[in-house]
């Protein structure tokens, strides 16, 4: 197998991963919904490994690129919104962390918008693992009570599930708040930046269809091109 042939693989395969979640995320309230919250918990265990392997993946082999960066920005942010949502009508505290995840969302395509890049960040890898743990923690006790024991423990958590959510979503909450003002920091900059492009359509030409194409799944483009904004990437 010759090595433009390989590439072409292991974009696909790296891609199909980042995929996964972005389907998963689609389906995840009819798995909630026709098989409960353990299921769930499963699932979603699933969907997150797939953020750390298509991530991996993609710096071993060296064939990042702004589809993948794009995709993988949509399916994270999708599949934090929907498991917020299904918490949300269990404990309408989630609702909470819900909300400052899509005033995030916002604040990056505001940023891009301006020229700026949101790059990851530690605070934003700690929210993360923070989110993820907090959603799994959560969907896992919802569903003890399918299971009988006769532990201490277990009684006391389902006992008090509802107290333990409410915490969940609060520390989470406090995760989200911190992101979204490190956030807005960086959009501020963007915006004040005398170099900024600000995406205008009745001003920019659109680069052809096939360029944006090529140049979204190029390697080497993005390699060159990743600290500029994603959405500049479709004007000339």
């Amino acid at each position: 197998m010759n090595k433009k042939v390989l590439k072409i693989f292991e974009l696909i395969l790296v891609n199909a991963i980042t995929m996964t979640r972005l389907i998963g995320a689609f389906i995840l309230p009819f798995i909630y919904h026709y098989y409960g919250a353990s299921i769930v918990s499963i699932f979603i265990i699933c969907l997150f490994l797939t953020d750390t392997i298509d991530g991996f993946l993609a710096r071993k082999l060296k064939i990042s690129t702004f589809f993948g960066s794009l995709i993988d920005g949509v399916s994270d942010k999708l599949l934090n919104f929907i498991s917020f949502l299904i918490l949300g009508f269990i404990n309408v505290f989630m609702f909470a962390p819900l909300i400052i995840e899509i005033s995030i969302f916002y604040t990056m395509y505001s940023t891009y918008r301006y020229g700026g890049n949101i790059q990851s960040s530690k605070i934003g890898k700690t929210k993360t693992i923070i989110l993820d743990i907090g959603v799994i923690l959560s969907f896992m006790l919802i569903s003890l009570p399918l299971f009988e024991s006769k532990s201490r423990v277990i009684d006391f958590l389902i006992i008090n599930t509802d107290i333990i959510i409410t915490f969940i979503a609060f520390i989470i909450l406090i995760s989200c708040l911190i992101t979204l003002f490190d956030y807005m920091k960086k959009n501020y900059k963007a915006r004040e930046n005398p170099k900024s492009f600000k995406i205008k359509n009745e001003n920019k030409k659109q680069k052809p269809v096939k360029l944006i194409i090529k140049q979204l799944f190029d390697t080497d483009y993005y390699s060159k091109h990743k600290n500029e904004s994603i959405l500049k990437q479709f004007y000339i």
